[in-house]
């Protein structure tokens, strides 16, 4: 098994993570399949959901790592978001808690052998996502904000793709600290800025980018989109 999970946070997280997952697929299968699917039986399967029966941590991350290659996260972003990137009606997805729960357990599942001190929501609609998944592992949430919030702030300014509009987003300055690993949340990247400014930030300050994980993205953008050394980079649904 790659990862051990002797620390306690991370083992709770893992067990959570497993359970959220287990009860959302659970709605399309009964129990008799589902456990055959996992490799248990369908009465410990039952007593897992209704709490009786803890899973052990090795146990736990089996199950999340099966359920993880189950779900196809894709097609569930994609009820939200349409065939042809419909950003408007795809933050929805950001008000569904049963939908948050999964994708959570997803990020963690992409990120499980990373170090993640605080979880950063790039946009305001990725807040309820990174809050979930902050919650979930225990660490720091941050979010951005268009204008200055905080006693000490710092300002982040860019131009969007083939732009000249100078914009300007603000962080707090306790985000960003000497060693700490900060893990970026959003709903949809459809261009480098300011994602790409952020994490030079991140590096300028001797902090570290975890990785980057949005739901949505056009692949031209993703897949020219530098990220900074050891930053993970993680999107759910590419569109053309």
């Amino acid at each position: 098994m790659p990862y051990r999970l002797r620390r306690t946070p991370l083992a709770q997280a893992v067990y959570q993570a497993s359970l959220d997952s287990l009860r959302y697929i659970k709605r399309r299968h009964n129990y008799r399949g589902l456990a055959a699917i996992l490799g248990t039986s369908p009465s410990t399967l039952s007593r897992y959901l209704s709490g009786k029966t803890l899973p052990s941590s090795r146990r736990a991350l089996t199950l999340l790592e099966k359920i993880d290659t189950l779900i196809k996260y894709d097609e569930i972003v994609e009820e939200f978001f349409g065939g042809e990137l419909d950003i408007e009606n795809g933050i929805q997805i950001c008000h569904d808690t049963d939908v948050i729960k999964l994708l959570s357990a997803h990020i963690l599942r992409q990120f499980i052998g990373s170090k993640i001190d605080s979880v950063l929501a790039v946009d305001l609609h990725a807040i309820p996502i990174a809050a979930c998944f902050a919650s979930l592992i225990n660490s720091e949430v941050y979010f951005t904000v268009d204008r200055p919030a905080w006693r000490e702030s710092l300002e982040i300014t860019y131009r969007s793709d083939g732009g000249n509009v100078k914009n300007s987003i603000w962080l707090p300055r306790s985000l960003i600290r000497r060693g700490r690993s900060i893990l970026l949340i959003a709903t949809s990247v459809l261009s480098h800025s300011p994602y790409r400014e952020i994490l030079n930030l991140i590096r300028d300050k001797r902090a570290y980018a975890a990785g980057l994980f949005t739901l949505v993205s056009r692949r031209g953008v993703w897949t020219t989109l530098s990220v900074t050394p050891g930053c993970k980079k993680v999107v759910v649904k590419l569109y053309t």
